[in-house]
């Protein structure tokens, strides 16, 4: 299991660095250093959340752009999904969501995703017609600087994080989808605090 687990992420280690050489820096940049935040609608869904993506500055390490975002977000309870566009598993899982988000929305909790240059600026964007919340796309390098001081295992990961900003809970270390009644459950608590 545990070689299986090296092997693993390994070969994400080096399906990043391949696809890192393959972004140019021109679309990075026009991604991430945006001056307002801009939200694409559900064509299928007009009465849905929309989605936001959300500039983040490419200037900041992986840490500082993880603490920005935190702060933005203080006062609510938000559940961040570390994923990408390439990987079945976090797109199998967003449509778990999908059924306990509309609900958990309305009561006041925040979802956020986060992916990073990997996931190819054109599939991300399309994909976030229908993948309602707040969404980031972080550069190679802060993607794995955020990654390694995590201790990310694989995507999908999440983390919940408390009105105040602390951790409500996380599955870092673990990745996968923890499930909807988990979820759920988390979320409701966080929001009574």
């Amino acid at each position: 299991m545990r070689k299986s687990l090296l092997l693993v992420v390994t070969t994400l280690l080096l399906a990043t660095t391949s696809c890192a050489s393959k972004t140019s820096k021109k679309e990075s940049l026009s991604t991430n250093t945006q001056e307002t935040p801009m939200s694409i609608a559900n064509p299928s869904n007009p009465d849905a959340i929309p989605a936001t993506i959300v500039p983040i500055s490419t200037e900041l390490n992986g840490h500082d752009a993880f603490d920005s975002l935190k702060k933005k977000y203080r006062g609510k309870v938000v559940l961040i999904d570390f994923w990408a566009t390439w990987c079945p598993p976090c797109r199998a899982a967003m449509k778990e969501v999908d059924l306990i988000k509309t609900e958990l929305q309305k009561k006041g909790a925040v979802f956020v995703y986060i992916t990073g240059e990997t996931s190819p600026e054109a599939e991300w964007k399309n994909a976030l017609q229908i993948i309602s919340g707040d969404h980031y796309r972080l550069t190679d390098k802060q993607w794995s600087e955020l990654g390694g001081e995590l201790n990310m295992a694989g995507i999908p990961a999440y983390m919940l994080l408390n009105k105040d900003g602390s951790v409500a809970f996380s599955n870092i270390t673990q990745g996968g989808y923890p499930g909807n009644s988990l979820l759920q459950n988390l979320i409701e608590t966080a929001l009574t605090k």
